[in-house]
């Protein structure tokens, strides 16, 4: 009855076990997440995440400055989902080729696996929400 339940989900028995064997959740405190900043572009990045070595996914927070471009000429691993949640600002968004213009609120999905490009509005700082997943069952 477990592997017809399983099934229905897209698990396997074994997945599920893993899962719950995997412990409680954890918490990273504010103070003790990991930010980053590029010095040549003033881009912040902030992993909101706590690691854990069986999940797929994560949180980042983006800040880019006025007029700031971030480009990427490819995926770090191809068909990683990314769900984009614009907090503030204005920003130009181009995946292979195609812009797309974002503004607070908006939220834009996608699999990223060519050139991507983020380009902050001239008049004020960007700052927005990344989910990345990476693929896998």
């Amino acid at each position: 009855m477990l592997n017809q339940l399983c099934s229905q989900y897209g698990w396997t028995a074994s997945r599920l076990m893993a899962e719950a064997e995997s412990g409680p959740p954890t918490v990273v405190r504010s103070e003790e997440q990991i930010t980053w900043e590029d010095p040549e572009t003033g881009y912040v990045r902030r992993v909101l995440s706590p690691p854990h070595p069986n999940l797929r996914g994560e949180l980042v927070e983006v800040w880019l400055p006025p007029s700031a471009v971030v480009s990427y000429d490819t995926s770090p691993l191809p068909g990683l989902e990314h769900h984009l949640w614009m907090l503030e600002g204005v920003l130009s968004l181009s995946l292979e080729g195609v812009t797309f213009r974002l503004e607070k609120g908006d939220c834009i999905r996608y699999l990223l696996s060519g050139p991507s490009r983020f380009e902050a509005g001239s008049k004020r700082a960007v700052r927005y929400v990344i989910s990345m997943v990476r693929p896998g069952g």
